[in-house]
């Protein structure tokens, strides 16, 4: 008859674990049975030995008053698993962690664990249910407790349940007379653990070590500027001279360099690529770069050149740059190749050089921040202020007084001495107007005045005063419906529709997924990341409501979740993470296209629209076919008169040949708009 081992643990999480650490060496002679408090004991309990995950588990049976008969008990010890320590040993030196554990003791005693296996190049904070007053941290070490971890975690590593530990496994043996060959194969298995957890703690304290001599022969021979980073973007180190370059009074390790340098520098500091003596424009300063890699592999080193520094633009303009007053963005910041984006980029650039204000449309996330940026960027007021404001994120009382500033005791809280206005500080610049969709009535006028007249007067001032600043405006809502609704003006509209420009949604430009998910691979970190092409296939099937935004996000978010260096489907977030309505109110195309059309030539853009999807040449005899679809009968030489008209109107192009007739972007763009309407 087989003897009977009972195994009893506080979580099933922890008996599963522990029952597969015993099946490694008990033989099968035995039959073990494993229960969980939280799932329930079986009363009356009968067996040769019983084996307690804790002293508190035990203790917790007694007071159940759940009756047992063994021949042997044996109270565990159990120590940190050894299998995942890697993931403990990479965590940069002196990062702060929680270390999250069900019970006080064991949250102590799981922090000595690790010190003592040399890991204490991590400064630990013990975390368990019931602690009031604890570090609101973001990273956090568990040893199978993921659901007592707070809510300010984001990043967990589990570690798994504690395993028992060689001296209670030797007791176990011990009780059910195993022989002198099976205690050899425990001391090899433990001994094994042991060995390859100091190969991972000295390889990472070597790593360490030779980081730190780097450094320091760095910084004892050159007096530049020394920034020090990981694959992630997090800094390790920065002399007084990297903080002084960026203009920073605050200590800059442990902050993201994302937050500390211009998106126009990611490319330069965030992607795998080194340099040496690069020149790069770094806060109105022209500086020579070197950027390499440390030792370890993985750290990326930046320095600045001691001694040649070029003053660029004048001391007005870097003042500007001090205040953030800059463009940021320029027309190759703008990823894209495919025709939708090249025609909506090349009519930017033309707008540019004109002085004309500019109305931007889109949906949200297309990126009309950075089209207004690249817009004064290659204007004659490049060398001018850039201020932006957006208009949705402030009450009309502050929009009013941010705009045109204020006089002093013009209202309860002025300022002495009275403010400034954007307008002013845009003078002779541009002034970038996001969401202008939200603004009031009451600044819609101040704002046609500024249109109008070039002149501004503060609040509780007296004096007209006049202004020389560019406006270019954007939205995500239908101005034009808003404008017969009248909620908003319809001359200040038609002002700021001088220049125009609508973004098209990321869902009609597919075939720039692939550039712009390299694109965020690289400003994310450093590391050689692929991305399988099932991912990218399966991106193509998606609707991406929340445009480019969403596919940042979704990269982002497949970085920090990965296994390995290969993006792949199971890295993918819940099909819920994805937006599936439209939030916005989509725009109307222009306000008089059905008028000037006609349903006969919609339908004809709409056959032209079908011949091109299915890839064949728009001839005036398919066109003729195709359109007995929509009910019309027109021969091909109607067809002829019709499409010269439409191509005088600038809704398509006709070619010869195998090209056939084909869509512009504006037929494209009113075809797109028309489920819309």
């Amino acid at each position: 008859m087989s003897k009977k081992i009972v195994l009893i643990a506080g979580s099933v999480n922890t008996k599963n674990f522990l029952l597969g650490q015993l099946k490694e060496f008990v033989s099968d002679e035995y039959v073990i049975e494993a229960y969980a408090q939280e799932e329930g004991i079986q009363p009356d309990i009968k067996c040769d030995l019983l084996i307690f995950s804790s002293q508190e588990m035990k203790d917790e049976l007694d007071r159940m008053e759940i009756a047992y008969e063994c021949s042997d008990i044996v109270v565990c010890e159990r120590s940190i698993n050894f299998d995942f320590i890697d993931q403990v040993a990479n965590i940069p030196v002196n990062e702060e962690v929680l270390l999250v554990n069900d019970e006080k003791e064991t949250a102590y005693s799981s922090i000595n664990d690790l010190v003592e296996l040399g890991l204490s190049h991590i400064k630990y904070y013990p975390y368990y249910p019931g602690i009031k007053d604890y570090k609101k941290l973001k990273k956090a070490i568990t040893p199978g407790e993921p659901d007592k971890v707070p809510d300010c975690i984001t990043d967990i590593i589990d570690l798994g349940p504690r395993i028992i530990n060689i001296n209670s496994m030797y007791v176990i043996m011990d009780k059910i007379n195993l022989d002198h060959k099976d205690a050899t194969f425990i001391t090899k298995k433990y001994m094994n653990k042991i060995i390859n957890v100091s190969k991972r703690v000295s390889a990472i304290n070597n790593n360490v070590n030779a980081l730190n001599g780097y450094l320091n022969n760095i910084i004892h021979n050159l007096v530049n500027g020394i920034l020090v980073y990981d694959e992630d973007g997090f800094i390790k180190y920065s002399n007084e001279k990297m903080k002084k370059i960026f203009s920073s009074n605050k200590e800059l390790i442990n902050k993201n360099i994302r937050n500390i340098i211009d998106r126009d520098l990611f490319p330069y500091f965030l992607s795998a690529d080194t340099f040496e003596n690069k020149k790069i424009n770094i806060m109105g300063v022209t500086t020579k770069v070197t950027k390499f890699i440390a030792p370890n592999g993985k750290d990326i080193v930046v320095t600045t050149d001691r001694d040649e520094k070029e003053k660029s633009g004048k001391n007005h303009n870097q003042n500007l740059l001090l205040k953030g007053h800059v463009a940021k963005y320029d027309f190759e910041n703008i990823i894209g190749t495919g025709i939708l984006m090249a025609e909506t980029k090349e009519t930017a650039l033309k707008l540019s050089r004109s002085d004309l204000s500019v109305l931007i449309e889109g949906e949200s996330g297309t990126g009309k921040e950075l089209f207004a940026s690249a817009i004064h960027k290659n204007s004659k007021r490049r060398n001018g202020p850039y201020l932006a404001i957006n208009c949705s994120a402030l009450p009309d009382e502050l929009i009013e007084s941010e705009l045109f500033g204020y006089e002093e005791g013009s209202f309860t809280g002025a300022k002495k001495g009275g403010k400034i206005g954007l307008f002013e500080l845009a003078d002779g610049g541009t002034i970038f107007l996001d969401e202008i969709g939200d603004v009031s009535p009451k600044v819609q006028t101040k704002l046609l005045r500024v249109l109008q007249e070039k002149e501004i007067m503060p609040i509780g001032g007296t004096s007209i005063r006049k202004v020389d600043a560019r406006i270019i405006a954007a939205t995500n809502k239908n101005l034009r419906n808003m404008v017969l609704e009248k909620e908003f003006r319809a001359d200040l509209y038609y002002r700021l529709k001088i220049g125009y420009l609508y973004l098209p949604p990321l869902r009609d430009r597919l075939c720039d997924i692939d550039g712009l998910v390299s694109y965020f691979i690289k400003m994310e970190t450093a590391a050689d990341i692929k991305i399988s092409r099932k991912v990218t296939d399966e991106f193509m099937k998606y609707k991406w409501l929340g445009n480019i935004r969403e596919l940042e996000s979704t990269i982002k978010y497949m970085i920090a979740v990965r296994t390995g260096n290969v993006l792949t489907m199971s890295d993918l977030p819940d099909r819920k993470f994805f937006e599936e309505t439209i939030n916005t109110s989509p725009r109307r195309f222009h306000e008089n296209d059905d008028c000037r059309l006609g349903s006969e030539g919609i339908s004809i853009l709409k056959s032209i629209d079908d011949l091109q999807n299915q890839n064949i040449a728009a001839g005036r005899e398919k066109i003729s076919e195709n359109l007995k679809v929509y009910g019309y009968e027109l021969t091909s030489s109607q067809v002829r008169t019709r499409l010269c008209n439409m191509e005088k109107q600038g809704y398509i192009t006709k070619n010869r040949g195998r090209h056939g007739t084909v869509l512009t972007d504006m037929g494209i763009r009113f075809i797109k708009n028309l489920n819309f309407k």
